[in-house]
């Protein structure tokens, strides 16, 4: 999930504000494109009550997060040593069969979960009228005593084909209401062709 880490892709869009309220402000920074879809990146502030809110759901949800990956791990080993017992019963070939089984059920079950709130929700809008939410591949936040900040960046794919794109917006947790922003995205195709892989990009001329 997420853009090729070895291309530098072509900003397509920047500076939106995607919803607010009279403490909370949600902008959308730029939208970069590359073959395989479109990283968005947004910024979220808060302040007063609603920098507590989300701060509480951040310490939260990390700590949530901490104590899953520490029970998957268990699970993990555990199921690592079915195998090797089943390996014993069984031969090699079906216990392998069976490890794969389980491993599947465990990353099912530690996946995370969306309604933890404390990040802020991005989605596009479908023709049926409905939302798919995105899923942050990125995010990273601060906060002092009244003040909050998230930046988050979020992956669409594949792109959009007819370069009309209509974000949805919320966090209700903090008080930020859904919202709705048309966005006309023309040419995508064409500009994304235009990523340049990293590797192939010039190098600086050295300094005399």
């Amino acid at each position: 999930m997420g853009p090729d880490e070895e291309l530098l892709g072509v900003v397509v869009h920047s500076g939106l504000v995607l919803g607010r309220n009279e403490d909370v402000v949600a902008a959308l920074r730029r939208i970069t494109a590359f073959p395989g879809g479109l990283a968005l990146d947004t910024v979220v502030l808060a302040r007063d009550i609603y920098a507590e809110a989300a701060g509480r759901r951040a310490h939260t949800a990390t700590a949530r997060r901490q104590a899953a990956e520490t029970a998957q791990q268990e699970d993990e080993a555990a199921a690592r040593q079915d195998s090797q017992a089943a390996a014993r019963r069984e031969g090699t070939a079906a216990a392998e069969r069976h490890h794969a089984l389980k491993a599947a059920m465990i990353e099912r079950r530690y996946l995370p979960r969306f309604e933890e709130g404390d990040l802020l929700r991005l989605g596009v809008a479908t023709p049926a009228g409905g939302t798919r939410w995105l899923d942050a591949y990125g995010s990273s936040s601060s906060e002092t005593e009244d003040r909050y900040r998230l930046e988050a960046t979020y992956w669409l794919a594949p792109l959009p084909i007819d370069g009309l794109v209509t974000l949805v917006c919320s966090w209700p947790e903090i008080g930020l209401l859904e919202t709705r922003s048309d966005l006309m995205l023309p040419d995508l195709a064409v500009r994304a062709a235009e990523t340049v892989p990293l590797w192939d990009l010039p190098e600086a001329p050295e300094s005399e």
